[in-house]
């Protein structure tokens, strides 16, 4: 089962027939500049409406708690909103976001890239690697996991695996932006791009607002969503459940995987594996397209849970004490929740 260096093979073969594939094609591998324009504006749109919440909470309510109650939710939301960003560049780097390229990286740096410390052309030579040599030596999603540490240690409930977070964490961010070719060139565009928007709104509020929005953007950038991404990429793969793509990538189609952990697309993460030609916008419907339809799909893990699960991401012994014995992973229900077989998810 363990092939350090060997490409994983993709363990899938669509069920769909020739009509059904061409059907599939039609609806769901569409590019459209105005949805992809569209969509990622409002997304961006929607961390200053939080900001700008947090802010007037400050200012009109007299009961701090009620002011730190509003920061927190808004807080949250800009994050959320951060994390969707990061979604849409990674979506963008497939060349999802328009049909002429040079405009999908124009449009992916200006509106998601640039402000989250990233740039789509960069973030591309990354990300091919990742499946271009997934669960080889040169899959740098996996090698990153080793890197950290992440890899062979006993974790066996939610509190080991939150403190065992909290200790990666620096080492996971250093890796993660090392991954993403955050250059010196790009800290330059980063603070051009927010010095910008700043200026802006300096001019249409006021300079106290501006600065409370600089504040918040980088609490909720550097501090909340790193824990979040962490998860999130944890949660996607686990390289030692099995020896294909199939086997060993997850659809997360839980409540919170929709809300806060994968907002624009990436919770169906075994199907953008399998399917990476369907933009964000078109995964849920390709995705119940596909269960209803392709029997192969069907057979892919499908996780209904984050909670239940997140014992059960790809850090625990008990895998590699079966790879030693030649038997898959003895881990509960193969990392399922209670009562969930690849076939049962939605």
């Amino acid at each position: 089962m363990d092939q350090p260096n060997q490409n994983y093979e993709q363990g899938y073969r669509s069920a769909l027939t020739r009509d059904e594939k061409q059907l599939f094609r039609q609806q769901f591998c569409e590019k459209s500049v105005w949805k992809g324009i569209t969509l990622t504006f409002v997304t961006l749109s929607l961390i200053y409406v939080a900001m700008a919440a947090g802010y007037a909470a400050l200012q009109y309510f007299t009961n701090p708690f009620m002011g730190a109650g509003v920061t927190l939710v808004s807080l949250i939301v800009a994050t959320r909103q951060m994390r969707a960003l990061e979604n849409i560049v990674h979506f963008g780097s497939h060349n999802n976001f328009c049909r002429d390229k040079i405009l999908n990286d124009r449009m992916t740096n200006l509106l998601a890239a640039w402000p989250m410390l990233q740039d789509v052309m960069q973030y591309r030579i990354f990300h091919n690697a990742h499946h271009g040599d997934y669960g080889a030596h040169g899959d740098p999603c996996k090698e990153r996991l080793e890197r950290i540490g992440a890899s062979g240690l006993e974790i066996n409930n939610n509190r080991q695996l939150l403190f065992a977070i909290l200790v990666w964490m620096p080492s996971y961010v250093r890796e993660f932006y090392n991954e993403v070719k955050s250059s010196s060139r790009q800290v330059v565009v980063f603070f051009v791009w927010h010095a910008s928007v700043l200026a802006g709104l300096t001019l249409l509020v006021s300079l106290q607002f501006a600065a409370y929005a600089a504040l918040h953007w980088f609490a909720s950038m550097f501090l909340i969503l790193p824990f979040l991404r962490s998860i999130a990429e944890f949660s996607e793969h686990d390289y030692q459940r099995g020896d294909t793509v199939r086997e060993t990538t997850f659809n997360n189609l839980g409540l919170l995987d929709h809300l806060l952990l994968h907002p624009a697309g990436d919770a169906w993460h075994a199907l953008h594996h399998l399917h990476p030609t369907v933009p964000w916008w078109k995964q849920g419907s390709a995705h119940r397209f596909l269960m209803e339809k392709d029997g192969a799909y069907r057979m892919a893990q499908h996780r209904d849970g984050l909670i239940q699960d997140i014992a059960h991401f790809p850090v625990a012994a008990q895998s590699a004490a079966g790879r030693e014995s030649g038997r898959p992973s003895s881990r509960s229900n193969a990392g399922y929740p209670a009562g969930l077989t690849p076939a049962s998810a939605e």
